[in-house]
């Protein structure tokens, strides 16, 4: 494998597009992955992440604009820069007549690893991804986190700088999912992780840095720690009051710097809790409320913030927006 300047990123994109036709799916995007991040890739079915995963790779070529990996251009350079990849297809390329040893020693060889390493290598594998104990099992005969472990190992052979994974812990049960999951953080120190996922809890679990796509375009890129400020100036209130549903929600309703109300429930006798939207850029809203609720003869019983989570940076950055034709 080629060497690497420490300080040059490992995944460059520059003014990306891909078109099926006429049908545009990747709109100009441009970005670098440095070495060590562990990155996220988030976007609704058909925002474009799998257009997006396949140009990475080398699958398809993109229309227009230039991606570069390890420092290669992907369509002048194509095999010096694959070599820099470990890829997982959201369905993993397994072939079951084969049993785990088999199906590793043949991967290695497609990927040019010498002779003499193979076998070292796909012990060396089975062991971190935890095959050991199933590596002479036909693939057929796996369960379905044996199998995406499989499909994990054969991303990691040869140790590349770079591991692309689309959906890597779909259709697993939960211990299933940590163990995933601890596999690729055991491996993405000190390398770079590309993680597609619709799983929003796990792209917040392992990853560090986020990148959103909506209808093709890169709307939001940003660290884990900063997705409260990616939400702008929307705020929210977790709010009890001494009245019933109904009567709260009329109360509430006429409080003009309220943007949004949610009934969520009943956690004490003769209350509801509610969930309160405001512009934090307005007026504040926490006077308004108590007054409202004075005013009406009820009482507020609790108020507090509702910090912002990586579902809500999500729904809102990839809600559907109407496009002007040109």
């Amino acid at each position: 494998m080629s060497s690497i300047a420490m300080d040059a990123p490992l995944i460059q994109l520059d003014g990306v597009s891909k078109f099926y036709g006429k049908k545009q799916a990747l709109r100009d995007i441009s970005l670098t992955v440095g070495k060590g991040e562990i990155v996220g890739l988030l976007g609704r079915n058909g925002a474009g992440k799998s257009t997006m995963l396949n140009v990475l790779t080398g699958y398809l070529p993109v229309s227009e604009g230039r991606v570069s990996i390890g420092g290669a251009d992907m369509a002048e350079k194509p095999r010096e820069a694959k070599r820099h990849i470990g890829y997982l297809p959201e369905l993993p390329p397994l072939y079951d007549s084969m049993t785990a040893m088999e199906y590793l020693r043949f991967v290695a060889k497609i990927k040019r690893m010498k002779d003499a390493d193979i076998e070292g290598e796909a012990g060396r594998i089975c062991g971190e991804v935890g095959l050991l104990d199933v590596r002479n099992r036909l693939l057929r005969n796996l369960s379905k986190g044996y199998r995406q472990r499989a499909g994990v190992a054969q991303a990691m052979l040869g140790r590349p700088d770079i591991l692309i994974l689309d959906e890597p812990t779909a259709g697993l049960d939960p211990k299933q999912i940590v163990e995933i999951r601890s596999l690729i953080h055991n491996f993405g120190l000190g390398r770079t992780v590309l993680i597609s996922s619709h799983i929003l809890s796990e792209i917040a679990e392992i990853c560090e840095r986020i990148l959103i796509l909506r209808e093709g375009e890169l709307v939001n890129d940003c660290k884990i720690g900063e997705i409260g400020a990616s939400l702008g100036e929307i705020g929210k209130l977790r709010v009890r009051a001494a009245c019933e549903e109904d009567e709260c929600e009329r109360i509430l309703r006429n409080v003009a710097e309220i943007s949004s109300l949610r009934f969520i429930g009943v956690e004490e006798a003769g209350s509801s809790d509610w969930e309160i939207g405001y512009d934090r850029g307005g007026a504040d809203v926490r006077p308004a409320i108590f007054d409202a609720l004075a005013e009406a003869g009820g009482k507020l019983l609790m108020m507090k913030p509702v910090e912002a989570d990586i579902e809500d940076i999500f729904l809102r950055m990839t809600a559907s927006e109407e496009r002007h034709e040109t």
